[in-house]
């Protein structure tokens, strides 16, 4: 809301009271000090009444710190931000908000989901389109800072963090009337508090360009008694006197929802996106209901002036509110297999098509990050694998640096199960087996693969040459290939199976002997779907000499299983390491079983011409 205030005084806010004390200009202040502020205008005024969203500058001050200017500080400045950094919005939300018109979005969850995070964020997103304003009435400025260092470190970067310009604009030059404590000095300074009252009213009746019918309305039945607040305030008007300042109420029932009202005037004629944390905080406050402040802002900001206002919600399961609001979103955390799992729910987006509707989400580095369903995603021209070196003498790596920080590498002479779920796309398997491959292979080291659904070799050959080139391929990799029952025949990079004897069939020294050339360690990677296909049951005891052999030679056995496959269990119990991998509301996840971890989001960065694993924590 607009205020003007006379030239001779200065403004000391109350955060306990809805008030402001308005006192004369001391004598000795020089209006240079005001004037060499770059950041002040004198020409427009605008006081905004105080609330948790403001901090106090001080302009000049004595010993007694007595004249104060309030200054209220948007999440940026009233331009909105500007940083670019990716911010994890789910598509269809930014494109909720980018459609014609106002909209308005309900947040909801538990506390410590996310909801003030996402927030954020999503005024950075959405920055080219609307001017953003965060109105807090529970975090400090410097708690949101503490909590969320990348707001300070980017705001700070663009230099958009500035003050909102203020607060000299003069109605009058004459002095309040002084004289020692008698009626006719009382009668004076009261009529002069009443003067400015007056000038207020009419300032904000002249200069008011949103809709504030409902607001009236509702701070009329508020006045009435017929919503309850939570302390009682004078009528306008009304005040006191205190030595040498005139103490007085400026009207407003609900200063923060004026807030908002005067940020979206502002940016006239330009979009405005109000963010309100939360509106159950400002209904305790005031002891009005929720829906009846939402119906409020929604009529009057979103409806009749084309402001966008997103309303957090301290609750999760509670639905009633939902109808008011053009969107809804709800923030849970769940469980899964005793990990955290943090969901994202997309319940009503109006006039917006929804592509996804769960998104699986982490808040790594105070930042919000959604996870797609992605395509398979391939080098577009593939480059030579670039070798990721052991992690010690007795420590290989699996090709993956961030795998390797999630397991400790692959110690010399362990069984690693990779346990994959049904639903997972293929080339997540792919990818993580390309680079087990490539980097052994690479350094001159022997594989023997299995691989899944009966795939021949020359499969494989066209999935990893292009990473390590044919000779080396040609050298250092044999392909398990099942063939029909007498006969023999098959590529010079094959180890024939006639599916009838595992245990002799699958020697290690014929593994030996097809690969001379290359140095130990060897790697087994062995497709358990195959396998269990092509030999009879209780393939993990007819397996045992080769993994005996394996263990003795300081080799690796890498088993790829399916939850459906009978090995799966066996192979886990006696494994070193158990991964898995599971689609999760399409977004896919690894963790580990052995040793233990959290939630890892799974993806692939394939822009220097090969796959290398990505993975983000679900914290």
């Amino acid at each position: 809301m607009q205020r003007t205030i006379p030239q001779r005084c200065f403004i000391t806010a109350s955060s306990s009271r809805k008030s402001y004390t308005i006192s004369e200009r001391p004598e000795g202040y020089p209006s240079r000090a005001l004037r060499e502020r770059s950041d002040l205008d004198f020409q427009e005024s605008v006081v905004y009444i105080p609330g948790p969203c403001f901090r106090l500058l001080h302009i000049i001050k004595d010993d007694n710190e007595r004249p104060k200017y309030l200054i209220p500080l948007a999440i940026s400045n009233h331009r909105g931000g500007n940083l670019k950094d990716s911010t994890g919005i789910p598509e269809e939300l930014v494109n909720f908000f980018k459609g014609p018109g106002g909209h308005s979005l309900i947040v909801k969850g538990l506390a410590g989901t996310g909801k003030t995070t996402f927030a954020l964020q999503l005024a950075e997103e959405l920055d080219n389109v609307a001017k953003s304003h965060y109105i807090s009435v529970r975090v400090s400025d410097e708690s949101l800072y503490n909590q969320f260092p990348w707001l300070r470190k980017k705001l700070e970067e663009t230099g958009k963090l500035k003050m909102v310009k203020g607060y000299a604009k003069t109605l009058s030059s004459n002095f309040v009337h002084r004289e020692s404590a008698t009626d006719v000095a009382l009668e004076v300074r009261i009529r002069t508090a009443q003067q400015l009252l007056r000038s207020i009213g009419e300032a904000l009746k002249d200069s008011s360009k949103v809709d504030r019918s409902e607001l009236q309305r509702l701070e009329g039945r508020i006045e009435m008694g017929e919503e309850s607040v939570e302390e009682p305030f004078g009528a306008l008007g009304e005040g006191s006197v205190l030595d040498d300042t005139i103490i007085f109420d400026l009207g407003s029932d609900l200063p923060e929802i004026d807030l908002a009202y005067d940020m979206v005037e502002q940016a006239l004629p330009d979009k405005t996106l109000v963010l309100i944390d939360s509106i159950d905080a400002l209904s305790e406050r005031y002891g009005v209901h929720a829906s009846k402040l939402i119906n409020t802002l929604q009529k009057d900001l979103v409806e009749h002036s084309n402001a966008d206002v997103l309303y957090v919600l301290e609750t999760g399961k509670d639905n009633r509110l939902d109808y008011l609001g053009d969107g809804v979103v709800s923030f849970v955390d769940e469980e899964y297999n005793g990990r955290r799992l943090r969901v994202l729910r997309i319940d009503k987006l109006r006039g917006t098509e929804i592509k996804q509707h769960k998104y699986i989400y982490t808040l790594k580095g105070g930042r919000l990050g959604t996870f797609l369903f992605k395509r398979e995603e391939q080098p577009s021209e593939p480059k030579h694998w670039k070798v990721v070196k052991d992690i010690s003498e007795d420590v290989v790596s699996t090709g993956n640096e961030e795998l390797d920080q999630l397991v400790g590498g692959i110690r010399k002479g362990s069984i690693i199960a990779i346990e994959v779920g049904g639903n997972v796309p293929g080339f997540y398997v792919d990818h993580i087996k390309t680079g087990l491959i490539s980097n052994f292979t690479c350094q001159n080291r022997g594989v023997a693969l299995m691989p899944s659904k009966r795939a021949p070799a020359e499969t494989i050959e066209a999935e990893i040459i292009p990473y390590i080139g044919e000779d080396t391929f040609e050298n250092n990799v044999r392909v398990y290939e099942a063939t029909e029952f007498g006969s023999l025949e098959g590529s010079k990079n094959t180890i024939q199976l006639e599916g009838r004897d595992l245990a002799n069939e699958m020697k290690w020294n014929t593994v030996e002997y097809n690969l001379q050339s290359a140095n130990h360690p060897f790697m087994s990677l062995i497709a358990f779907d195959t396998l269990e296909s092509t030999y009879d049951e209780d393939v993990i005891e007819k397996l045992t000499p080769h993994l005996t052999s394996i263990r003795r030679n300081k080799d690796i056995f890498v088993g790829l299983l399916i939850p459906t496959d009978e090995s799966t269990d066996k192979l886990a119990n006696v494994a070193h390491i158990h991964l898995k991998i599971e689609n999760l509301d399409g977004s896919v996840v690894l963790f580990g079983e052995k040793p233990h971890t959290e939630l890892f989001a799974l993806s692939f960065d394939v822009s220097k011409g090969y796959p290398k694993a990505r993975l983000t924590s679900i914290v």
